[in-house]
Parts: structure tokens; C-alpha cells; sequence
């Protein structure tokens, strides 16, 4: 299983070192890390500071207050995402914070919201698999949520994870706090060691989801849909496109078939650093508009 799983690791390392966000798994702009820690190590960026404007159909550009930050570590690590918006002459900040292992596993992360702080703490396998999941409110020790330290922590519920080499195939059986399985998941990839395919089956009442996963001729992920039970029409589902270089430049998300928002991603040429985002949703029409600005270490 480790040399199957290496396999693909080499795969991915070796297509996306080039590019600043990370996509083999359809995780860009999620709230999960998309960057790639090589990329931002090697251009020393600390953080990229986005502000936020507005434009309706036949509108002029409305700047607002909201602000869509990132701020990295100096390996190159996604450190903490936060957005900001002042309503009533109050600043309102949401924060996730991000915490990895020496081989670069996310152990932690962490959000604030309008009770305190929540979190997830990761352990994994020898393969590298993550094998557990902890879900607990905090307490912070700090008055700011940015400088945050636990001051009390109450696991709310946990769950572990086992995992099955077949073939091309790996099981993923999940259990719940008392130690019994509720979920299993099973992912198909190709002689290529690519992701093609994620069956997740609840074992109460069989429920099913399936996602299906396509790629260009490059090799990069092409287009994500999910599809529930046996239904052969996906209700959601996401298409990618890329530069020259491999860096994501469209994002199109669908629901029922039919193209709800559409993402443009622009890049500073001289440096491929991310500079715009264009947001356009397709039933009011509003697009939204972040515009970032690097900041470097040294």
C-alpha cells in the first residue's frame, strides 16, 4: 500500500511544483490549504492582503470594508485565512488557523465564531493517512483572536479511520465515538495513480454518494461531479481551466446541470502570484472582486 500511495504522491509532487495553488484534488479556494508550500517558500510571501468591491448589472464598482487575507509561515505554509467586514463602525474578523507536523500534515485546524473557538486536530498513519479526527470548543487565552492560545478545550466527538489496499482501490471505513463504523468510503484511481472515482456509502441506511473525477491531457483535474444514490444526472459539479503554466484561471461551479457561479483567477506576469479574483454569480449577476496585494518576508 505505501509504495501504491508513493506512487502517486510523486505524481502530484511532480506536475503542480511549478504552479502557486494546489488542485489535484479540487480543494483551490476551499477552506482547506491550496497553496503550494514550495512555491511560497521560494518567493518569501508572507501574506497576501485582498480587498473586496462590488458591481451589479449595468453598476458602477462599489469598494467595500471586507477584506480576504492569508498569511503564511516562512516554509511556505498557509498559516491563517481571515476575512474581515466592519458593519456599524464595528470590525467583525472570522479566522481559520492552520497548524502541520514536521511533514507538513495539517495537525489543526481552527475557527473562530460568535461563541469563541472551534477546532479539529488531525493524527496520522505510517502511509501518511489521516487515522483520527477530533472535534472540540476552546477557550482563548489571548484578548486577540489572532495571537490565539488554548485556555480550555472540551472534546465534543471524535472519530478514527482504517483504511484497505485492493488493488487500485483503498477502503475507508469510519468510526464513530464508540468505536463503531458508520461510513465507508471507497476511491478508484487509474494504472496512473490517478483519483477517478469515490464511492461514500452510510452502513445505517445505505445512503450513497458517488463523485466522479476527470483530467486533461496534462494531467491536471478537469472536473469534479457528484451524483446522489443511483441518480445518472450529477446535482453538483465543478469545472476547471488552466494556463499554459497550469495555473487554475476558471472556476465554474453547476447545480443541476445548470452553471451557477463563474470564477476567474488572474496572476501578476512577472511574478505568477495571485492578484485578482472575479466572482460572478450567474443568477443576480453581482460579481465580487478581490484584489490582492503581496507582502514578503525580508
Amino acid at each position: 500500500m505505501r509504495s501504491f500511495l508513493l506512487v502517486i504522491a510523486f505524481l502530484y509532487s511532480s506536475f503542480f511544483s511549478a504552479q502557486m495553488l494546489k488542485n489535484e484534488d479540487g480543494r483551490v479556494l476551499s477552506e482547506e490549504p491550496f497553496f503550494n508550500e514550495k512555491f511560497i517558500k521560494s518567493v518569501k510571501l508572507k501574506s497576501l492582503v485582498g480587498s473586496v468591491s462590488t458591481k451589479r448589472e449595468l453598476g458602477s464598482i462599489k469598494t467595500s470594508s471586507k477584506r480576504n487575507n492569508f498569511l503564511f509561515d516562512k516554509n511556505g505554509y498557509l498559516k491563517a485565512h481571515y476575512k474581515t467586514k466592519i458593519s456599524h463602525n464595528k470590525r467583525d474578523t472570522n479566522f481559520i488557523f492552520y497548524e502541520y507536523n514536521s511533514n507538513g500534515n495539517m495537525m489543526v485546524k481552527r475557527y473562530s465564531d460568535s461563541y469563541g473557538f472551534y477546532s479539529y486536530s488531525y493524527k496520522y498513519n505510517e502511509d501518511g493517512l489521516r487515522s483520527n479526527q477530533v472535534y472540540a470548543r476552546e477557550k482563548n487565552a489571548s484578548r486577540g483572536k489572532i495571537n490565539f492560545s488554548v485556555l480550555e478545550r472540551h472534546v465534543v466527538f471524535e472519530e478514527s479511520y482504517k483504511y484497505l489496499k485492493k488493488d487500485t482501490t483503498i477502503i475507508k471505513t469510519v468510526l464513530n465515538s464508540n468505536g463503531r463504523p458508520y461510513q465507508e468510503q471507497i476511491s478508484f484511481y487509474n494504472s496512473l495513480g490517478y483519483l477517478i472515482k469515490v464511492n461514500t456509502k452510510l452502513l445505517i441506511n445505505n445512503k450513497r454518494k458517488t463523485e466522479i473525477y476527470q483530467y486533461n491531457e496534462k494531467g491536471f483535474l478537469k472536473s469534479i461531479n457528484y451524483f446522489k444514490e443511483s441518480s445518472t444526472s450529477p446535482y453538483k459539479g465543478i469545472r476547471y481551466d488552466y494556463d499554459a503554466l497550469g495555473n487554475v484561471t476558471f472556476i465554474d461551479e453547476y447545480k443541476d446541470s445548470k452553471r451557477i457561479i463563474h470564477k476567474e483567477l488572474l496572476y501578476e506576469p512577472s511574478t505568477l502570484i495571485l492578484k485578482t479574483i472575479l466572482s460572478q454569480d450567474l443568477i443576480t449577476n453581482l460579481i465580487t472582486i478581490t484584489k490582492f496585494k503581496p507582502k514578503f518576508y525580508n
